[in-house]
C-alpha cells in the first residue's frame, strides 16, 4: 500500500500530538513541517511568540525515529501534489488545502484531546419544547455535527449553521482564539471552573457567537433566520441569539443553564429540539 505524506505546523507539543505521532509511526514516507511564511497568509490571527520554530519541530520528530522531515516552503508545493496528502484538522491546514491543494487526495486527522463524553456534566432539560423529526431539520443538524468537527476544543465540540431562505449562509463550530492551540500553549482557564460556570472566562468563541460575528463582519442580517446547533446555546450565546433578529433554534441535544431559555423564549425566538 502507498504511504502517505503528512503536512502539519506544530505551534506547541502537547500528548495530542505525540499520540499521533506513535500510532502513525509507519504510516507516512515523508512529513513536512509548514514553514513560518505560511502562518501569516493562512491564519486570521497573528501567529503567537509561543509557537515552536519548525526547526525546533524537525530536530525533535528526528529525535523519536521519524525519517524523510522537510520544512515547506511555498516554492516548494510541488513536491506534495499529486501524492496522498494527510493534513491536521485545524484552521491553518484547512486554509492550505483550499489556496494551495485544490483537488488533492486528502485525509484529515485530528490532534486535539478528547473528554470522555460521559464525564462532561450535563446541563438542566430544556422541558416542554418542540419536536422536529423533519428530513430537512436532521440534514442541517448533521450538517452541524460536521461542523463540529473541525475544532480543537478537548472539552466540547459543537458546531452550527445558519440558516437563511432555505439556504445555508454561514457555519460555525467553537474555536479557541487566537490559536486552535492556546490553551495547550498557556494553558486552558476552563479547568479552575465546573461545567456551566463562568462562561465569559474562556480563550473559546463559541459556535453561535462565530456565526454571528462572521454576519456582523459581512454586513448580512438575521432577521428571521433559523439557527441549527449541535447543543442547545449558554447563557451568553443565549443573550446574542434573542437580540440578533433570529427566530428559530434547532438544537440536537443538552439543556439550559440559568436564563438561556426563558431570555430565548421572552425574545420571541421559537425553540425546536430536532430528533430522530
Amino acid at each position: 500500500m502507498e504511504k502517505k505524506i503528512l503536512i502539519l505546523h506544530v505551534p506547541v507539543i502537547h500528548r495530542g500530538y505525540l499520540d499521533f505521532f506513535e500510532k502513525s509511526r509507519e504510516q507516512f514516507s515523508g512529513i513536512f513541517i509548514l514553514s513560518r511564511e505560511f502562518l501569516d497568509e493562512l491564519s486570521e490571527t497573528k501567529p503567537d511568540i509561543a509557537s515552536l520554530e519548525e526547526s525546533t519541530v524537525k530536530d525533535l520528530l528526528q529525535k523519536m525515529g521519524f525519517n524523510g522531515i522537510a520544512i515547506l516552503y511555498r516554492n516548494d508545493m510541488d513536491r506534495v501534489r499529486g501524492k496522498n496528502i494527510v493534513l491536521i484538522q485545524d484552521e491553518i491546514s484547512r486554509n492550505l488545502a483550499k489556496k494551495y491543494l485544490p483537488g488533492e487526495n486528502i485525509e484529515w486527522q485530528s490532534v486535539f484531546l478528547r473528554w470522555d463524553r460521559e464525564k462532561v456534566l450535563a446541563e438542566n432539560s430544556p422541558g416542554d419544547i418542540k419536536i422536529s423529526r423533519e428530513e430537512n431539520d436532521l440534514r442541517m443538524i448533521e450538517e452541524a455535527r460536521l461542523e463540529s468537527r473541525k475544532t480543537g476544543d478537548w472539552w466540547r465540540q459543537i458546531g452550527a449553521v445558519l440558516v437563511k431562505d432555505g439556504e445555508i449562509v454561514f457555519r460555525g463550530f467553537n474555536r479557541d482564539l487566537p490559536s486552535d492551540h492556546t490553551p495547550y500553549q498557556v494553558g486552558e482557564v476552563r479547568d479552575f471552573f465546573r461545567a456551566g460556570e463562568r462562561h465569559d472566562l474562556a480563550s473559546t468563541i463559541h459556535a453561535e457567537e462565530n456565526i454571528i460575528a462572521q454576519a456582523a463582519k459581512k454586513g448580512v442580517s438575521l432577521e428571521g433566520s433559523s439557527l441549527y446547533v449541535t447543543t442547545f446555546p449558554c447563557p451568553v450565546c443565549a443573550k446574542l441569539i434573542a437580540c440578533s433578529g433570529i427566530k428559530k433554534l434547532y438544537f440536537a441535544q443538552g439543556g439550559s443553564n440559568f436564563d438561556a431559555k426563558i431570555v430565548l423564549e421572552s425574545s420571541g425566538v421559537d425553540i425546536v429540539q430536532v430528533l430522530r
